[in-house]
């Protein structure tokens, strides 16, 4: 189900970034990966944070040629495919699974490319067991399972799991939790609630299209409320 007060027109992001808690972000075949692979490897990082995504994706393929269990290297070619060829970047993904079935992160990126496409069971899946491997989770895998669940039409679920991402996330790096707990709170009835959480994501969203439209949500369920 998709909610008619809340249009769903910005909800998805890439979810690219790295270095957070080791368990996340590391494959035990980074450290089996040979010393030519991970020179092509640290070329190609290097060349992303110059913003030369050419130069690193050809490296990148050069080091996953070089060793083709180097899952790491398969995540990372991967993020860079993202928006050109999603399919490339979901056979990415699925290599650096089959490399190393541990790594967490590749759940994750093969569970945003789902939603992108709409196939909620699969975002459902790849979080379901991601969360198994990692239970803290990470705010994008928990607002992307609290998606899932909402669509299929577990609002329960989705509301626990929309409550971990937040839980996870203080700085509101994935935006639009509060507004999915909104829409999940609404759905049950509970304006009071929803219109809580539209306040609060007010504060940290950029004034523009999207905070005039959350101001017209607030408006809109602050009459609900008043009329109860």
């Amino acid at each position: 189900p998709r909610s008619t007060l809340f249009p769903y027109t910005t909800l998805f992001r890439s979810l690219s970034r790295i270095g957070r808690d080791a368990a996340t972000t590391l494959s035990r075949t980074t450290e089996t990966a040979p010393a030519n692979a991970i020179k092509l490897f640290e070329k190609a990082r290097a060349e992303m944070l110059q913003h030369n995504t050419d130069g690193a994706e050809r490296d990148l393929k050069k080091a996953v040629q070089t060793d083709p269990t180097f899952a790491e290297a398969w995540l990372q070619l991967g993020k860079l495919q993202e928006a050109s060829d999603p399919q490339a970047a979901r056979d990415s993904f699925s290599k650096a699974l089959a490399a190393d079935a541990e790594f967490v992160l590749p759940y994750e990126q093969l569970a945003v490319l789902a939603a992108q496409s709409g196939n909620w069971q699969e975002v459902l899946d790849n979080t379901n067991h991601m969360a198994r491997l990692y239970p803290e989770g990470t705010p994008e895998s928990w607002y992307l399972n609290a998606m899932a669940n909402y669509q299929l039409g577990k609002p329960d679920v989705a509301e626990a799991s929309a409550v971990k991402s937040l839980a996870l996330d203080p700085r509101h790096s994935v935006l639009n939790t509060e507004q999915l707990l909104a829409v999940i709170l609404a759905g049950k009835g509970n304006f009071a609630g929803a219109l809580d959480h539209l306040r609060s994501s007010l504060k940290y969203v950029a004034p523009g299209p999207n905070s005039d439209l959350l101001k017209q949500q607030i408006a809109q369920l602050e009459r609900r409320v008043a009329a109860k």
